[in-house]
């Protein structure tokens, strides 16, 4: 009996809500606190104008909790509403991390970047601060959702009182768009991404498009580009071997063969490499990047589905009678699937790698090896980076190889200052040039009967607190320049006349991703019917199988 009194006592206390309080509250929460971005943008933009009305400032607030009431709404069923609502919380409070200290945005693009990420990079950006953001903004307001007791009525009452809200939603979102449509168009037409940051609408309807486009689609049938390509005739007894570097988050300015004034590119500098003043990327984040430079498809018309369904770069030189080999450090994004390549595992007993991550060093040695045994007269190796990928830079190098002090040794980066943020990431720039400056070693070393040359080219750029903005992935549009401006470096010894025609054409002229296919098939001299000549960066210059005064003095000609 006193023990059954005392449970009774100490029991603890039920929350008890109608499902329509629960969603009002729940809906007060994501307008409040998880749309905070999106609000303080969009009210930001209202009152920058010349003149507006106070009403129309004080609307926003109003107009966004009616829409999320009536989304999730959606979700009010009994036995679904809590569980939806539990995940729909937790999901947006990461979000909502992201955006506030990131800057960036959970559309389609970033939707695809994260499933396609693995454990070791999501797991890159755990720190203490993101799991108490976490645990406050996330954790405890679904353990209020979960603790709460819903009275549910009858199922007919029970209709009739969420009718009753909705149609309040409903009435209160009508009246305010005919209050204030015009301005509402005005302001939301000249922010158009500001929609982009709303929680949850905006990442499920992405989340949507993507389950959509990777499980429900049919099959494409794979396209084949070039049935027959041909490798053009080379100088017997000469072998050739082409190393393309492909580069993970580095960005152009802060290369100091472009004008940075940190010594960030010391290693290659001796080489006397032609770096590429004007250089976008396809897309800013992996996962669009790389399938689009190595597709023939151009970034206006890129489609990952498409690109994935046909010949890439390495599939048509590789039919031409090119050996390949791709050399991954980062994820190919199934590009290298139809040719040889080797995984760097992660998990090997080696300096450059702590079980998560291998730094760039590792890639040396499977390079080197190849190097010794070309079986080919043309040989194609792909070095595929992890290079300056964040939010933990300074694992991307080796202690002996920090140039730059202060450092950011932490993954909530935008906790750190700008000068210890900057030579973090520096130090990773400059660690890759330390690995080029090795791969363009030992092909300086290959016997007399064998030519080498090296293209580097990143994927994309990245952030560094400008405007706010950190990391990269943002959709494409709304990007800042940081992460769509990206270094391109080329090292083709054997013919001095050319480096002087490429030095020309990489200081006055723009290029992009889109030049990538055709200049690889022209550097590689692979004849195809997929080939644009216009398009081949090399073409304006001298092939190694052409004349190179004659080339040079036919471009002093035309300008």
């Amino acid at each position: 009996m006193l023990n059954s009194i005392i449970i009774k006592k100490y029991k603890s206390p039920t929350i008890k809500l109608t499902a329509n309080q629960l969603l009002i509250l729940v809906s007060l929460y994501f307008t409040l606190v998880l749309n905070q971005p999106f609000l303080s943008g969009f009210m930001g933009a209202i009152v920058k104008l010349e003149q507006y009305q106070w009403l129309f400032l004080l609307s926003v607030p109003v107009l966004l909790f009616n829409l999320i009431v009536l989304l999730l709404s959606f979700f009010s069923l009994r036995f679904v509403m809590k569980p939806t609502l539990i995940i729909l919380t937790l999901a947006s409070t990461l979000v909502f991390y992201g955006t506030l200290n990131y800057g960036v945005v959970f559309d389609y693009g970033m939707i695809e970047n994260s499933v396609e990420t693995n454990s070791s990079e999501a797991l890159s950006y755990l720190n203490a601060e993101v799991m108490m953001f976490f645990f406050f903004v996330g954790v405890l307001p679904a353990a209020f959702i979960a603790l709460v007791r819903i009275n549910y009525q009858p199922l007919l009452k029970e209709s009739l009182q969420r009718l009753k809200l909705l149609t309040v939603s409903v009435c209160a979102v009508c009246l305010i768009a005919y209050a204030f449509y015009p301005s509402y168009s005005a302001v939301a037409r000249n922010n158009n991404y500001l929609k982009k940051y709303i929680v949850p609408s905006q990442y499920l309807s992405s989340g949507y498009k993507y389950v959509r486009d990777s499980l429900f689609y049919r099959d494409m049938t794979f396209e084949v580009l070039d049935e027959k390509p041909k490798l053009s005739a080379v100088e017997p007894g000469v072998k050739r071997v082409t190393v393309m570097v492909v580069g993970e988050t580095a960005r152009a300015k802060n290369f100091s063969h472009n004008g940075y004034s940190k010594a960030t590119n010391q290693f290659t500098q001796p080489y006397d490499v032609v770096s590429f003043q004007d250089m976008t990327s396809c897309g800013t984040a992996t996962a669009v990047s790389v399938p689009c430079m190595f597709s023939s498809l151009q970034r206006d018309n890129f489609d990952r589905r498409t690109a994935d369904n046909q010949q890439n770069l390495v599939d048509i030189v590789a039919l031409a009678g090119v050996d390949v080999l791709w050399v991954d450090n980062n994820g190919c994004k199934d590009v290298c699937k139809r040719v040889n390549t080797i995984n760097i595992d992660v998990t090997q007993n080696s300096p450059f790698c702590d079980g998560e991550y291998c730094q760039d060093g590792i890639l040396l040695k499977p390079l080197r090896e190849k190097l010794s045994n070309l079986t080919s007269d043309s040989t194609l190796i792909v070095l595929h980076m992890m290079g300056s990928h964040g939010p933990t830079y300074f694992k991307r190098y080796p202690n002996e190889n920090i140039i730059f002090t202060p450092e950011c040794a932490r993954s909530d980066i935008q906790n750190c200052s700008a000068e210890q943020l900057t030579n973090t990431y520096d130090n990773t720039i400059a660690y890759t040039d330390f690995v080029l400056s090795q791969v363009i070693n030992s092909l300086t070393t290959l016997p007399d009967n064998i030519e080498g040359s090296m293209l580097y080219v990143s994927d994309h750029g990245e952030s560094l607190g400008e405007s706010g903005a950190y990391l990269h992935g943002f959709p494409y549009a709304l990007s800042p320049i940081e992460q769509r401006d990206i270094p391109m470096l080329v090292w083709l010894p054997e013919q001095q006349t050319q480096q002087q025609c490429l030095k020309k054409i990489a200081h006055e002229q723009a290029f992009n991703h889109d030049n990538i296919f055709h200049s690889m098939l022209g550097l590689l001299n692979v004849e195809s019917t997929s080939y644009q000549q216009a398009l081949d960066i090399f073409s304006q210059c001298a092939s190694p199988l052409n004349d190179p005064a004659l080339q040079l003095t036919q471009i002093e000609e035309t300008e």
